[in-house]
């Protein structure tokens, strides 16, 4: 069984809102179990988009994380690559900067905070920010001689509501499942509907509904009424 009591945990959002909707019930139930829980956004900047309004400003969804993190009482969280020369563009940087955010160039770094829980975005995403955080992260994330180098014992990928749609010919297999209460959900649920910016109509996967409906087919997986699916990466035991 995955222990997440006392723990110091790091999660890598590619932008403000990925945390919540690929891990947000996990991150209460951290909380809950007295863990610590870092985020790291790599990127914030305004977007274009087919939902309400068109698009949605970097200083918007600043706005936005200042109420979300405190709903989900984040022990901190930096945003690496501020700006709209940053922003769906991390695939153009540089991956040793990318890499060098992650491992020890922010306040919330592996080095800084030396996480054992460590949840990623996956490799198989449309998204070009999402595969690059990845990317970044399995470098990051290497093993090494902790005598030298902190090594983070689990690595989750989590799992994110249009996951099925993907760029790759085989999907990675969400095999960790993690249970949630009808309290967790329900803060997740919060926690999304404070990225007001950044939430579709009832018919899209990155809704308040298709967030439910997802959470409620991976509950009937494991036996319980909701849950949250995550790839495991490296679990050390």
């Amino acid at each position: 069984m995955l222990d997440i009591a006392n723990k110091t945990a790091l999660v890598l959002a590619p932008h403000l809102d990925d945390e919540v909707f690929g891990c947000g019930g996990l991150i209460h139930r951290m909380k809950q179990s007295s863990t610590r829980v870092y985020v790291l956004f790599m990127t914030n900047g305004t977007t274009q988009h087919f939902g309400s309004g068109g698009s949605s400003s970097g200083k918007v969804r600043l706005t936005e994380i200042e109420k979300v993190a405190a709903k989900l009482k984040f022990d901190d969280y930096e945003i690496a690559f501020e700006g709209d020369q940053y922003h769906l563009q991390l695939d153009q940087l540089a991956q040793r900067d990318l890499v060098h955010s992650i491992e020890r160039g922010s306040r919330v770094s592996i080095e800084a905070i030396k996480p054992d829980i460590v949840l990623t975005p996956l490799p198989n995403d449309y998204n070009q920010d999402h595969r690059a955080t990845f990317e970044a992260a399995m470098t990051a994330l290497r093993p090494a001689s902790p005598d030298y180098r902190h090594l983070c014992s689990t690595v989750l990928g989590y799992e994110l509501p249009y996951q099925q749609w993907n760029i790759s010919a085989t999907d990675s297999v969400p095999s960790c499942l993690v249970q949630l209460s009808e309290e967790n959900i329900n803060a997740k649920v919060d926690a999304l509907e404070l990225y007001d910016s950044q939430l579709k109509s009832t018919t899209s996967p990155l809704s308040v509904h298709g967030v439910r409906t997802l959470a409620a087919f991976r509950g009937l997986q494991c036996g319980a009424a909701f849950a949250e699916a995550y790839v495991p990466l490296r679990l050390i035991v």
